[in-house]
């Protein structure tokens, strides 16, 4: 299985079948092992880095299935290069195996003036930034998975791990994370994703008194 070999690279999260693609988030792709890390300033500047493995759930589901040929697989990966490539924020793409791309993005700006940021984009949307102005907040989260769509990657034996990190010196109005530590005015907010049944990260920031 995918998840076995992903985790002889130490890092660790995603991975679904085609029944479960358009249930989960409704696009192609879904994080692997993976670490993942925002920077947030309490002006709202940013800085979001993802670095760990994507895999392209119709690719893994056909592959599995053995329903693809050398020059098929040549095709889709050739496609899926393409797109990540497409992408500004992408700095490294290249093909690990069993539908499994390794992945390194990078993205920085202004999320008062951008609204929201997503990683990958928004109907791929692992990672999100939004800022709502009405309540002067923004909210930094990870994808949500309902029960129902967990226990079925459970039945397929997949399983979920994944490292997030949110260092900010915005103040911090609520939160789900597992870790919290000081580096002088920053706060550092970790979750680490043992399983697919763990919270959904979560963390939001008031910008009210900017």
């Amino acid at each position: 299985m995918i998840f076995s070999m992903l985790e002889k690279f130490r890092k660790p999260t995603r991975i679904a079948s085609f029944v479960a693609l358009f249930l989960l988030i409704g696009g192609c792709y879904l994080p692997g092992s993976f670490d993942a890390e925002i920077e947030l300033s309490r002006t709202g500047h940013y800085k979001m880095k993802f670095d760990g493995y994507i895999v392209e759930v119709t690719m893994y589901d056909d592959l599995r299935k053995k329903k693809l040929s050398e020059d098929e697989i040549k095709a889709k990966i050739k496609q899926v290069i393409g797109d990540f490539k497409r992408d500004k924020g992408t700095r490294e793409v290249s093909y690990f195996g069993q539908g499994a791309f390794k992945v390194r993005w990078v993205k920085n700006g202004d999320v008062i003036k951008s609204k929201m940021i997503t990683f990958f984009r928004r109907n791929e949307n692992m990672l999100s930034i939004t800022y709502l102005k009405k309540k002067a907040t923004i909210t930094l989260r990870g994808k949500y998975i309902t029960k129902q769509n967990r226990e079925r990657l459970i039945q397929m034996g997949l399983d979920v791990k994944g490292v997030i990190k949110i260092k900010t010196d915005a103040k911090v109005i609520s939160h789900n994370a597992t870790k919290v530590t000081k580096d002088g005015p920053i706060t550092i907010y970790g979750w680490k994703l043992n399983s697919i049944n763990d919270p959904s990260p979560k963390l939001v920031v008031s910008m009210g008194l900017l």
